[in-house]
């Protein structure tokens, strides 16, 4: 009984701590803007070390089981995981894309909220998905995300000037493709090792963003100038690792063994994990307002899980004494 109590909660926080992973991104970026270095190189910067990342630690995995030498059963790869594989890929490389492009036309908060429409996104891809559904609390933690979302992104006036019909297109696909990204690894139980699993997404994101920019990421100058001269190597491991590799790996882990839709819900702890990182690396301001919307995303989070106790609790309660 303890012992399902434990894995109930685990998978969870997981998911939730692989979410988290992704706080220190956004602030390391903006460093990473400010020391001279461009989206696109940043961007690749990103998926190069993050590969780099899981071959070494798919390397260890596999020297660990080589010595163990334990026998285990083969894992066979469907057509269909394979595709779902590459798909994991596409979809985690284009919503970084996207996103990119977005804050390139609208301001950073705005991109913000519309990447987090994620949420119900995911919800609703679920529910088709299943044909169920979705529980009173999962859509009240998504009301309440979606409300904290508006607070803790500091929300104000923007100016219609300032908002580009180009750029929310883009911020709500980078949303679309992060919901597809969350769905997918829920979808693949294939028994892969999570490692390998995310060495192969990882690689198949690097590999589209080198086919979309043009790969000088590789040129000996750029990388002996630029890469080790500039010290962007030191961008690329905190982006790397932070950024992809620790989310994906835990990702992997986690999210096959909840529903997706608790899945959407728990990697939604990037923001409040953003907004406190903002404040510890770049000392940046934060309102009231925005320290209110972390806290109620904190709540939204475990609001499914709040109510799923008091549930069980209230259904022991109610058991005859034997």
């Amino acid at each position: 009984m303890k012992n399902s109590a434990f894995t109930y909660f685990l998978f969870p926080f997981i998911v939730f701590l692989g979410g988290c992973c992704f706080g220190p991104s956004s602030s390391v970026i903006k460093l990473a803007y400010e020391a001279g270095f461009s989206s696109d190189t940043v961007l690749l910067t990103q998926y190069v070390f993050s590969v780099l990342f899981m071959l070494i630690v798919s390397a260890v995995f596999f020297i660990v089981t080589c010595l163990r030498k334990t026998r285990k059963q083969k894992t066979v790869y469907r057509a269909k995981d394979i595709v779902k594989l590459v798909l994991i890929g596409v979809s985690i490389a284009l919503t970084s894309l996207m996103y990119i492009f977005a804050l390139q036309t609208i301001p950073a908060h705005l991109a913000v909220i519309l990447l987090f429409q994620y949420t119900w996104m995911g919800i609703i891809a679920e529910s088709v998905i299943k044909r169920k559904a979705p529980t009173v609390p999962i859509i009240l933690s998504v009301i309440i995300l979606i409300g904290a979302t508006l607070l803790a992104s500091g929300v104000g006036s923007v100016p219609l000037e300032e908002i580009s019909v180009q750029g929310v297109i883009f911020g709500l696909l980078s949303a679309v493709f992060y919901a597809a990204y969350i769905q997918l690894n829920a979808s693949l139980q294939n028994g892969m090792h999570p490692a390998y699993r995310s060495l192969a997404t990882l690689a198949v994101a690097l590999l589209l963003l080198l086919i979309v920019f043009t790969p000088y990421y590789f040129n000996p100058q750029f990388i002996t100038e630029t890469v080790i001269g500039k010290d962007l190597w030191i961008f690329g491991i905190v982006l790397g690792s932070f950024g992809c590799a620790l989310p994906s790996i835990l990702f992997a882990i986690g999210v096959p063994k909840i529903p997706a839709g608790s899945g959407t819900i728990l990697s939604a702890s990037e923001l409040p994990a953003s907004i406190i990182c903002a404040v510890i690396i770049i000392s940046e301001a934060v309102t009231v307002l925005q320290w209110i919307g972390v806290a109620l995303l904190f709540f939204g989070i475990a609001l499914p899980y709040l109510t799923e106790i008091l549930r069980k609790r209230r259904k022991n309660v109610s058991l005859p004494h034997s």
